[in-house]
């Protein structure tokens, strides 16, 4: 008997990615202008000023596995960086970088 994994099953990954994407919850706030995406529910996390994508990266202080971000002033964001249709993607590492260990606890 070996073990290899059945045919055309994901692998632990895959399954993974597709969970995470399931149980992400976006959402934005016309008050305060801000946009916010979470993956899967909430944890404690820290927040990492991303100045390249200009948002804050929501990171897991022990694994930098990346749990959300935010996009504050959306409104500007969304002008500077949506496609002509409005829409807009935000590719973030599904792990951080080392730069997640100097940053404030998110609030």
């Amino acid at each position: 008997m070996g073990s290899t994994p059945p045919p055309n099953k994901p692998s632990f990954a895959e399954e993974n990615a597709m969970r995470v994407a399931s149980e992400s919850l976006s959402y934005y706030d016309q008050e305060a202008d801000t946009y916010n995406c979470s993956y899967g529910p909430p944890a404690p996390s820290v927040a990492v000023r991303d100045d390249e994508r200009d948002l804050i990266v929501r990171v897991d202080p022990h694994t930098n596995q990346v749990l959300g971000f935010t996009i504050p002033n959306f409104k500007a964001w969304h002008a500077a960086n949506a496609d002509e249709d409005g829409g807009f993607e935000v590719d973030l590492p599904p792990v951080w970088g080392a730069d997640a260990a100097d940053a404030d606890p998110a609030e």
